[in-house]
């Protein structure tokens, strides 16, 4: 790895974080809004899932942008970070819960360029045998963005109010994320394709393009159906874990929301396990490509059964201080002497190692079963699908809340869905080896095809 590709992958990795940190600017003050606007949980949920639809629709038309124009990808980036900077801040000046759900809407249709040029900027600059530990330490490293959003919403919200978080996020995404794109070292198209490499080293540029009649050729591939079904089922629970798990501690289990985001984050610690499993899914993948999706098959039943039993737990912790150091003392206490709790750390822990690598192996799936100008297309079609699952989810499981009046049991429901999300990864195993391969053979013969024109214009 040369320290261009390092400072390229620190600059993908700051713009995805700062992504991250944005989406969560709210979901830990819902009740604090909800007692300001008087609104319910089915609108909450509401709201955070339009964020997140709205996210994987504008994420296609970024990268639509992106890949037909063939312009630089920092340009649309840097539109990206102003523009939901500036969004994040009209939203803190909300009068009322609709002008929120609006500004909330536009952040996310702004933030959608974020994910699908980075994995494409990424796959640029990183082999193939490399692609799930680098799109794993890039999920790790970026998710810190999630606990800073967090913890930004938690500490603001707790003792100022629920506002703040959105004024001093929507200021960071403009002056560090603005900044960041607009420097972005950004690598050459396909130069990290074996096929390609040299070629392109030379000063050749690879100049194919996405058009609109390449979608019958990516619909029709097997491993991009398979990988699309296996996100549409497995977000709806991931989604659900990460927008309403922080409330099913506070009302079911019973803390407040510091001591509930307190708890959440040493379980989801866990989530480091995935570097362990990304290493093993590369390794075995220079043995027989196949194993990528099967490792990630049997890592998406082993979660959803370990989350199954952690949410089936009667647990109680009845800890409600606003206090940061006692509600650390008391967390502490908790999860190293009560035995109920150990086993539900255990569980939720256990279950964010085996949930955490699942996501950069889709990534490194999508990168090698497509060609250069299409990835970020196919990652975007991939991700609206996904994000239209997992909103829908989200409303479904804040409709339940409110009929049922609990959380428990329509969050245990939810989980069965990564059971057949491993399935789905199954069936993409039967085919991986076929695609790839495919794809290799357009990049030769297309090398072939780079090599000729070149000598004619040398003539």
């Amino acid at each position: 790895m040369g320290k261009r590709n390092i400072i390229i992958f620190f600059q993908i990795t700051l713009l995805y974080l700062l992504q991250n940190m944005c989406s969560y600017l709210i979901i830990p003050n819902y009740n604090l809004i909800k007692q300001e606007f008087y609104v319910s949980d089915t609108l909450l949920g509401m709201m955070s899932g339009l964020y997140l639809f709205f996210n994987g629709i504008a994420a296609i038309f970024w990268s639509y942008l992106s890949d037909v124009s063939l312009l630089k990808r920092k340009i649309f980036l840097s539109l990206s970070m102003f523009a939901s900077g500036i969004f994040s801040i009209l939203a803190y000046m909300s009068p009322d819960f609709i002008n929120l759900l609006i500004w909330r809407a536009l952040t996310g249709i702004s933030l959608g360029s974020v994910l699908p040029l980075g994995f494409s900027i990424l796959s640029d600059a990183f082999r193939r045998e490399r692609r799930t530990q680098i799109f794993m330490i890039w999920y790790v490293l970026s998710g810190f963005g999630l606990g800073i959003g967090f913890g930004m919403a938690v500490i603001l919200g707790n003792y100022f109010n629920w506002r703040l978080p959105l004024l001093y996020g929507g200021l960071t995404i403009i002056l560090l994320g603005g900044f960041v794109s607009l420097v972005l070292l950004e690598p050459a198209r396909a130069s990290s394709e074996d096929e390609l490499k040299d070629l392109l080293s030379s000063g050749i540029e690879y100049k194919y393009r996405f058009s609109p009649g390449d979608l019958a050729i990516l619909i029709s591939n097997r491993s991009n159906f398979f990988a699309a079904l296996q996100g549409i089922l497995g977000t709806i629970p991931n989604g659900i874990i990460f927008t309403w798990s922080l409330q099913y501690l506070v009302r079911d289990v019973g803390a407040s929301e510091l001591v509930a985001s307190i708890f959440l984050g040493f379980m989801s610690v866990g989530a480091l396990g995935g570097l362990i499993i990304s290493y093993i899914a590369d390794k075995l993948y220079q043995i027989h490509v196949a194993m990528r999706p099967i490792i990630a098959g049997f890592c998406s039943i082993i979660e959803s059964i370990l989350f199954i039993l952690f949410f089936s737990l009667p647990l109680k912790i009845n800890v409600y201080t606003k206090d940061i150091a006692e509600a650390l003392q008391e967390v502490f206490k908790i999860i190293t002497s009560d035995f109920t709790f150990i086993v539900a750390f255990f569980l939720f822990f256990m279950a964010m190692f085996f949930n955490s690598s699942v996501g950069p192996i889709r990534n490194s799936v999508i990168s090698d079963v497509n060609l250069p100008e299409h990835r970020a297309t196919v990652l975007a079609g991939v991700t609206i699908l996904e994000l239209f699952s997992k909103a829908i989810g989200i409303a479904v499981v804040g409709f339940l809340a409110d009929f049922l009046g609990s959380l428990r049991f329509s969050i245990i429901i939810a989980m069965v869905f990564w059971i057949f999300s491993g399935i789905a990864w199954f069936y993409l195993a039967w085919y991986y080896e076929y695609d790839i391969n495919f794809i290799r053979g357009v990049l030769t013969s297309r090398r072939k095809s780079m090599e000729k024109n070149n000598n004619l214009k040398g003539n």
